[in-house]
C-alpha cells in the first residue's frame, strides 16, 4: 500500500515576501487588493487570504480567481476533506507522480508541458518539475494572451 501523502507533498508553504510580490505581480490583471498567501498547491495554484478572512483561489491552470471560503475555519474544514484535496490540490495526480518518483525539489512545483489550456486536459504524462517563478510566469502569460476572465 502506498504511503499517505503529507501536507509537504501537497502544499508549498512559507512563501517569502519577495517571491510573493514577484510571482503575484505576474497576475496583477486578475488579483489585486490586500492579500496574503496561505499556501500554494504543488501545481502552483495560489490560496490567498483577504483582510476579511475570506480565501481566494487563483488557479494557474484555469486562469481564474474565485472566493472558496469565507472564513479561515471554512478553509481549514475544506482542506481536510479528500474530495477537496482531489479537486483543488490534484492529490490523485500528486500520488501518481510520487509513485513514479517525480517529486519537485525546494523552489520547484509541478508544471504541464504543454499548459492544459492548450492541450485541453490535465495529463500526468505531460508533467515536469519546474522553478515556481518560471511556471507562474508561463501561466500568467498564457492567460494574458487571452481575454482576462476576472473574478468568477
Amino acid at each position: 500500500m502506498p504511503l499517505q501523502l503529507t501536507w509537504d507533498d501537497l502544499l508549498i508553504q512559507n512563501i517569502g515576501e519577495p517571491d510573493t510580490r514577484t510571482w503575484l505581480g505576474y497576475w496583477s490583471d486578475r488579483v489585486n487588493g490586500n492579500i496574503a498567501p496561505v499556501f500554494m498547491s504543488k501545481f502552483g495554484d495560489w490560496f490567498l487570504r483577504r483582510p476579511n478572512g475570506s480565501t481566494d483561489k487563483l488557479s494557474v491552470i484555469e486562469g481564474t480567481d474565485s472566493t472558496i471560503a469565507t472564513t479561515p475555519e471554512e478553509l481549514s474544514a475544506l482542506v481536510n476533506t479528500p474530495p477537496w484535496q482531489e479537486e483543488d490540490l490534484l492529490s490523485l495526480q500528486v500520488r501518481q507522480l510520487h509513485d513514479r518518483g517525480m517529486i519537485p525539489n525546494q523552489g520547484q512545483c509541478y508544471a504541464f508541458a504543454p499548459h492544459p489550456v492548450w492541450s485541453g486536459r490535465i495529463d500526468v504524462e505531460h508533467v515536469l518539475a519546474m522553478d515556481i517563478g518560471v511556471w507562474q510566469h508561463i501561466c500568467a502569460e498564457t492567460f494574458n494572451q487571452q481575454k482576462p476572465s476576472g473574478k468568477e
